[in-house]
């Protein structure tokens, strides 16, 4: 088994260079993502001249860990949309995930991109008798929204179930050849394409100017933050909390599987579909999603996965597994416009589950933002806004992470006294002349040191053994071993220290 998407394991963009001197454009595209990339062929296209930078390397973020259903079927129920935002803000999610569709399959068709791009239907199902009522109310809802759903009495599928609704026209592509295309049509396009050119800050104004760690500064005329976390925004990061989601893939018989995208009504859910890749079929499996940072033993998350899976469909072990992170906006929907206190810079986050989806949507509103268009979605999807009535509760449940873990975290005794207590491939906290680290032990029997405190708000990291990197429970930033950062809001890596 490896432990790597069945994207990265079969698909590569092509290599850019990092930023070499100081440069100026119109705009700056920060993130080498489904967003970004997105964004940047739009804007070359249209005459604007755009470069993009990435940290690392393009669809090695989030992008690259999707399982990739491009789909209307959203993660907040439209009945749920249709109460906090109206029927005309259902409506328009609705309109904007139809518009994304079809804006892939243009994108795919016009660039002749090789990414098995598939129109096939997706089905939210129910296998409890308490979600029975509220599939028949969500179809309603989304018909009231104005796609063309269909209920049934069953999903058709090797386990029992008792209904769902069936969203047609749905789509499914391979994620980084879908990337790799973009990548190569932006080029062309005459956008300026960069990796390893992390962005440390940002400073609004006219022109912007962009700060990269290794040195280079962009002066820009507008940025769009396409990072998925945005970088070191303390308000917006009291509107999205990450999450870590879970994917397994197993060699499968294509016929073991209807022609579909499938998504349950537990709690967690799950996601499925089958997909082939150079002639092997294989069932996608994904869920058990938890808060990023507050479990140092995650590997349970990959059995609940597994058994999960060989209960309904008797599959052996997975070829591949993998996680990727979840931005949950507290209100329900994605959060995407200009950023709160700044005049010419844009953000996009909180996706949920549905990254492909709105990355293409945010692609798209954020391009018109940028050139002086109106777009129908802005008002609702603005990333300014506030829903009291919406978003309270959870803003509440979801915020006392951050002053409770601040203090109490300080307060916890360390898990070493000492080297000899971290056997290898073990992360434990440690404190060293006063201060508290974070080490891990390789394989090869070296201790990795680093600072403990989270150098996006000050918060302490926990060791995560399944992926071994240490998360920050406070807003989601994830290290390496060496402190690198992995995901964001953080900016900056953990600082090394030597532990003798």
């Amino acid at each position: 088994m490896k432990n790597a998407s069945l994207w990265s394991a079969t698909g590569t963009p092509p290599a850019f260079p990092a930023v070499s001197e100081d440069s100026e454009v119109d705009v700056v595209v920060v993130g080498g993502g489904i967003t970004g990339l997105t964004a940047a062929l739009l804007m070359a296209a249209s005459g604007t001249r755009v470069m993009l930078v990435e940290a690392r390397r393009l669809g090695s973020g989030v992008s690259g860990g999707s399982t990739f259903h491009l789909t209307e079927a959203v993660d907040t129920r439209y009945q749920q949309i249709e109460k906090d935002f109206g029927k005309e803000g259902a409506r328009l999610v609705a309109q904007s995930s139809r518009a994304a569709i079809e804006q892939v399959a243009s994108l795919v068709q016009g660039h002749g991109i090789a990414c098995d791009f598939m129109r096939r239907p997706g089905l939210l199902y129910a296998d409890e008798a308490k979600d029975v009522e509220g599939l028949r109310k969500e179809h309603e809802a989304a018909a009231r929204a104005g796609l063309a759903v269909e209920l049934l009495e069953t999903a058709s599928l090797p386990f029992a179930t008792l209904g769902a609704v069936r969203f047609p026209d749905q789509a499914q592509m391979h994620g980084l050849r879908y990337l790799a295309g973009l990548a190569t049509a932006a080029a062309a396009a005459g956008a300026r394409l960069h990796e390893e050119s992390r962005v440390i800050t940002i400073d609004d104004g006219d022109p912007c100017t962009i700060h990269l760690e290794h040195g280079p500064t962009v002066r820009a005329k507008k940025v769009l933050v396409a990072t998925h976390a945005p970088l070191n925004r303390v308000f917006l990061q009291t509107k999205i909390h990450a999450y870590r989601s879970y994917v397994l893939a197993f060699p499968l018989p294509a016929s073991a599987l209807p022609d579909a995208l499938f998504w349950d009504t537990l709690d967690p859910y799950h996601y499925f579909s089958s997909f082939a890749v150079d002639g092997t079929s294989y069932l996608v499996v994904g869920g058990e999603d938890h808060k990023t940072g507050t479990e140092q033993d995650t590997a349970p998350h990959y059995d609940a996965l597994l058994a999960w899976t060989k209960e309904r469909f008797g599959v052996a072990e997975p070829a591949f597994r993998w996680s990727a992170q979840v931005e949950e906006p507290v209100d329900g929907l994605p959060y995407i416009g200009r950023n709160s206190a700044s005049e010419n810079v844009y953000v996009a986050t909180g996706f949920s589950g549905n990254g492909i989806t709105f990355g293409t949507v945010a692609a798209l509103l954020v391009t018109d933002l940028v050139r002086g268009k109106e777009s129908p979605w802005a008002e609702l999807y603005a990333a300014t806004r506030l829903k009291p009535i919406a978003a309270a509760a959870e803003f509440m449940a979801e915020n006392i992470d951050f002053p409770m873990h601040f203090f109490s975290d300080r307060l916890r005794p360390v898990e070493a006294k000492e080297p000899n207590d971290i056997g290898p491939g073990e992360g434990k906290t440690m404190r060293v002349n006063g201060e508290r680290l974070a080490c891990y032990r390789d394989r090869e029997g070296l201790l990795h040191a680093v600072s403990s405190v989270c150098t996006h708000l000050g918060c302490l990291v926990k060791f995560n053994g399944a992926e071994t990197s240490w998360d920050c429970p406070c807003h989601g930033s994830r290290f390496s071993i060496d402190g690198e950062v992995l995901d964001g809001p953080a900016t900056r890596p953990l600082a090394k220290r030597q532990v003798r």
